[in-house]
C-alpha cells in the first residue's frame, strides 16, 4: 500500500468521528494567522482555495472571514462530511490530492493547506508538485500559505508513547519510526479505545508523514517557481517571530511567484 493509500484509508476510517475526536482543535485561531499572511502578503482579493480541506472546518472559518471559500480534500468521506457540515451552506468541496487539484479551479487570490496536509506528501517531489498545483491555481501576486510541523514537535509528541483519558475514551499514541529524523518519514500510530457498554472498541490509524526542513521547502518552492516571502513559528496558534525548528510546534509559510522586495 502506498503512503498516499494510507493516509486516504485514515481518513476514510475515522471521518464520521474526525469533528468529535478533534472538538479541542483551534481550527479558528489557527485560520486567524492564515488570515494576517493572506491580508499582509496576498494581493487583496477575496476568492480562497481550501486545499487539504477535511471536514471543512477550516473553511467555513475563512468564509466566516470573507471569503469566497471553494474546497477540497484528498477523502471523499471528509468531503462528504464537509458538504454536511452546518454553515458550510455555498461552499463548494470537492475530492482531489494536493499535488492533481480537481479540474477547472483557478483565479484564485489565494491558496491555503491548514493544518499540515502537506506533512503527508512523503518526498521533495511531491512537495514541489503540491506547491506548483497551487501555484497554478493563483492569480498574478496570488498566496500559497502552509503549516508544517517542526522536527522539535515530531521529537516532542511521539518521542515517547502518549495517552490521552477522557473517560469512556482514550487515545494512544507512539511513533513506529525507530528514530525521528530531520527530512524523513515519521510513522505513528494512534489508537482510539471506546466503550461500547460493558466492552471496548478499538480503531487503529497509521499515519505516514515527513519532516520538511526549511532548506527542502525552500528548494522545493523554488523548483515549482515560488518564492519563500514569509515564515511565522506557531505555538499552538500563537505566532513567533523568527520561526524556530526546535522550539516551536509548527512553521507557517508564504509562497508567491513574485520575489520579495530585494529578491
Amino acid at each position: 500500500m502506498s503512503h498516499a493509500d494510507e493516509t486516504l484509508a485514515a481518513y476514510e476510517g475515522i471521518a464520521p468521528r474526525y469533528d468529535e475526536l478533534n472538538a479541542r482543535t483551534d481550527t479558528a485561531g489557527l485560520v486567524d494567522r492564515y488570515v494576517e499572511m493572506v491580508d499582509r502578503y496576498g494581493p487583496g482579493g477575496r476568492r480562497l482555495l481550501d486545499a487539504g480541506c477535511g471536514t471543512g472546518r477550516s473553511s467555513v472559518a475563512f468564509r466566516d472571514r470573507g471569503f469566497e471559500v471553494t474546497g477540497y480534500d484528498l477523502s471523499p468521506a471528509m468531503v462528504a462530511t464537509a458538504r454536511r457540515r452546518p454553515g458550510a451552506e455555498g461552499i463548494r468541496f470537492l475530492v482531489g490530492r494536493l499535488q492533481s487539484p480537481p479540474p477547472g479551479l483557478t483565479g484564485f487570490d489565494a491558496v491555503t493547506c491548514v493544518d499540515m496536509p502537506m506533512t503527508y506528501l512523503t518526498s521533495e517531489d511531491q512537495l514541489s508538485q503540491a506547491m506548483a498545483a497551487a501555484r497554478d491555481r493563483l492569480v498574478k501576486g496570488g498566496v500559497l500559505v502552509f503549516d508544517l510541523n517542526t522536527i522539535g514537535y515530531y521529537r516532542r509528541v511521539f518521542g515517547t508513547p502518549g495517552v490521552a483519558d477522557r473517560g469512556d475514551r482514550y487515545v494512544t499514541w507512539f511513533a513506529e519510526s525507530a528514530r525521528i529524523e530531520a527530512d524523513a518519514v515519521v510513522v505513528t500510530r494512534f489508537d482510539l479505545f471506546e466503550r461500547s457498554g460493558t466492552t471496548w472498541e478499538r480503531v487503529s490509524m497509521r499515519h505516514v508523514q515527513r519532516h520538511h526542513s526549511d532548506r527542502t521547502v525552500r528548494g522545493a518552492a523554488e523548483r515549482a517557481g515560488l518564492h519563500v516571502v514569509a515564515t511565522r513559528g506557531l505555538v499552538e496558534t500563537s505566532a513567533r517571530e523568527p520561526a524556530d525548528e526546535d522550539d516551536h510546534d509548527r512553521i507557517l509559510y508564504v509562497t508567491s511567484a513574485t520575489a520579495p522586495s530585494g529578491v
